[in-house]
């Protein structure tokens, strides 16, 4: 019997990353490379990055795209009903992936990372937010992709808060020495240091782990902040778990969240289990391109729990 091959795919902003299986979820190529995100319709940048990466995978298994039954992509930018028939049909075109091609925005396929379980919902927070939630296999649907609603986020909180620490509006604590030590700037410039330098960005998106240390260590306005972020996470899935409808497993991931560490897992398990009985607390079994290759199992009608089962034995090998 000849074997049936699919391809998963997950592509944001930062990376691009995708594997080749069998029907049986043994890895037969997994490359990474450049974020390939799309605003709108595939630019020439998108076609570059993921035509090199399904040649790679392809040249690696010693296979032909062709031969291929199923390819599942995750993509950033996959976020509109209007604008989705189009990106699938000039992806599927570009690639001769007609009849064959899975598109779904990237926060799905990293749910279909999580868990083997029929209902689970997923909450991400890193460089963006991803919410998404199911009630069973097949009923799958992205929360807040966008983040209009903006979850409590630590790293514009650490900066808001030190600056008014700095001008008196806000009582100064060590969080303030840690910020200002990891911003390389003095209190008398922080102001205009992080509106104006091209760095402040890049140190915003990198304080999450001041904050969580300065928690760590006793500190009560880091304290404050990191309650106030877990409310607003967990909210957010007792949100989700309405929408299922029913006992449900739940994930806590993403940068920001993994700079926690056990601690703030610990933290959240125990808001959970007061807030939301009928969820359990469970880690996020599979990186995002191996969850849409479960997803491609799933839409070739394969049994996605033996699939995902092989592909977990492979991650913690």
């Amino acid at each position: 019997m000849s074997r049936r091959l699919l391809i998963g795919l997950d592509s944001g902003g930062a990376k691009t990353a995708a594997v080749l299986c069998d029907e049986t979820g043994r890895v037969l190529a997994r490359v990474r490379d450049i974020g390939a995100a799309i605003v709108g319709l595939p630019d020439l940048r998108f076609y570059k990055v993921v035509g090199r990466v399904l040649a790679r995978l392809c040249e690696q298994a010693k296979v032909a795209l062709t031969d291929v039954e199923r390819v599942a992509m995750g993509l950033s930018g996959v976020d509109y009903a209007d604008e989705q028939a189009e990106q699938h049909r000039l992806i599927a075109a570009r690639f001769g992936l007609e009849g064959r091609l899975e598109l779904v925005n990237d926060g799905l396929v990293a749910l279909w990372g999580v868990s083997r379980a029929d209902a689970v919902a997923l909450f991400q927070h890193g460089s963006g937010v991803t919410t998404a939630y199911r009630a069973a296999p097949g009923r799958e649907a992205i929360y807040d992709s966008l983040d209009v609603a903006e979850v409590f986020d630590v790293r514009r909180a650490a900066f808001a808060l030190t600056a008014r620490m700095i001008d008196g509006r806000a009582a100064p604590s060590e969080l303030k020495d840690r910020v200002l030590a990891h911003c390389g700037v003095p209190a008398e410039r922080f102001a205009e240091w992080a509106f104006r330098d091209e760095a402040a960005r890049e140190r915003r998106m990198a304080v999450a782990p001041v904050v969580f240390a300065a928690w760590q260590a006793g500190d009560p306005a880091a304290a404050e902040m990191i309650d106030r972020a877990a409310d607003d996470y967990v909210l957010t899935m007792r949100v989700m778990g309405e929408r299922i409808g029913a006992p449900f497993e739940a994930a806590f991931g993403g940068g920001v969240i993994t700079q926690g560490g056990t601690a703030f897992q610990l933290r959240l398990g125990e808001m959970l289990s007061r807030q939301l009985p009928d969820a359990r607390l469970a880690p996020v079994a599979l990186p995002p391109d191996l969850g849409a290759a479960v997803f491609a199992a799933f839409r070739a009608g394969l049994d996605p729990k033996p699939f995902f089962a092989k592909l977990a034995e492979l991650e913690t090998a």
